[in-house]
């Protein structure tokens, strides 16, 4: 691949972290890489094939017949099994040949009435990550006429896979943001993660709230003369080492980064994600190359308005303050003495609760809970 595309596309794709439009971009950018002719970034349900997403030349209109007829049809969304499915799924890259045979799927009403029609004769899937009971993937398409993908192009795929889900997973924390200036500070004081802003050489200039918690917490990071200082020795000099690259002047070098950074409690370890920022998306920056490094307590307390639970998931006021108290890690016995009510009563409750919210059971409630938690309010 040539390398001043390449940065190009990883310059667009950690761009989108801050200014979600630059996804469609990104998009079209990485179908032009991969030799496809169009891409969709899809969040489907693995139920029904519902869902929406993100269309790069595609025709708009597909989208309403997507709804209306084609979701449930969808070889690659309707699973058999969706909540064994998704105990067992892992981000992976996939063409649509893994799914389906090539000649069984080129017989069924789906491709010849939906994919044909919009030129889509094989389909590269580059996972991303589930909320739900739906998936986040980057589909790249190709007609007939361009071939199917191969090794090549999955190598192509597979480097750019972490850039993807790295962005993709920060570009949550600045969903609904489109102010700049004062307004972009007070976007990332929103966010319960701590978020650092550091220039190209490694220094600081700017740190939220949550950040600010974590490091009056003294549980493992520390900043030091503007850099960060871990619990060890190797930890500094590993974040000192990604901060450097996701800064770097030089675009062929420049990337992100992910680790983990054990804590002195002994705890679980504080996760870490380093990524290049985009200086013209966001003026409070220095002028050239900055970095976004967004550091996770996996153990901090984490809440979910029972308002917001009711709105999201057409929770009753009982099954909300149920969930809420199951997040808070509450057992069922617990919560059937706050909330003055037999056992029984909560595990139907609970039943109820992981039907509208598609949660296996109560691990699952309290992840799905978690990471909206961790999330902007609306």
């Amino acid at each position: 691949m040539d390398e001043r595309r390449y940065s190009q596309l990883l310059d667009l794709i950690y761009g989108a972290v801050a200014d979600p439009t630059l996804w469609v971009s990104a998009m079209e950018h990485m179908a032009d890489t991969l030799g496809g002719n169009s891409a969709w970034l899809s969040q489907l349900s693995v139920e029904d094939g519902s869902g929406s997403g993100l269309l790069a030349r595609i025709d708009p209109i597909m989208p309403a017949r997507y709804v209306e007829y084609y979701a449930r049809h969808n070889p690659f969304s309707n699973i058999s099994h969706p909540r064994e499915y998704l105990s067992r799924w892992r981000p992976k890259i996939r063409t649509d040949a893994d799914w389906r045979h090539k000649h069984d799927l080129i017989n069924t009403e789906y491709y010849n009435d939906f994919m044909r029609p919009q030129q889509v004769h094989s389909v590269l899937m580059i996972d991303l990550e589930t909320q739900g009971m739906e998936t986040s993937t980057v589909n790249i398409n190709r007609a007939e006429s361009q071939g199917l993908f191969n090794n090549d192009d999955l190598a192509v795929a597979a480097a750019l896979h972490p850039h993807l889900i790295r962005a993709f997973k920060l570009s949550r924390v600045f969903t609904g943001v489109r102010s700049l200036g004062d307004a972009a500070v007070a976007a990332l004081d929103q966010s319960t993660d701590g978020l650092f802003i550091f220039n190209g050489a490694g220094g600081l200039r700017h740190v939220n709230r949550a950040g600010e918690r974590i490091l009056a917490q003294r549980r493992g990071l520390g900043i030091v003369a503007g850099r960060f200082v871990g619990a060890a020795a190797s930890v500094s000099k590993a974040l000192d080492a990604l901060i450097l690259i996701a800064g770097s002047p030089d675009p062929t070098i420049r990337g992100g980064g992910s680790m983990a950074a054990p804590t002195t409690d002994g705890g679980a370890p504080l996760s870490i994600t380093v990524t290049p920022l985009n200086a013209e998306t966001w003026p409070i920056v220095s002028s050239g190359p900055s970095v976004l490094v967004c550091v996770t307590d996996l153990t901090s307390d984490v809440d979910v308005s029972e308002d917001r639970m009711r709105g999201l998931f057409a929770l009753t006021a009982a099954e909300a303050r149920v969930a809420r108290l199951i997040l808070r890690g509450a057992a069922p016995r617990q919560v059937a003495e706050t909330c003055g009510v037999g056992v029984s009563t909560v595990r139907s409750q609970l039943g109820s609760i992981f039907s509208k919210t598609g949660a296996a059971d109560q691990a699952e409630l309290s992840r799905l809970l978690s990471r909206l938690g961790r999330g902007k309010e609306e």
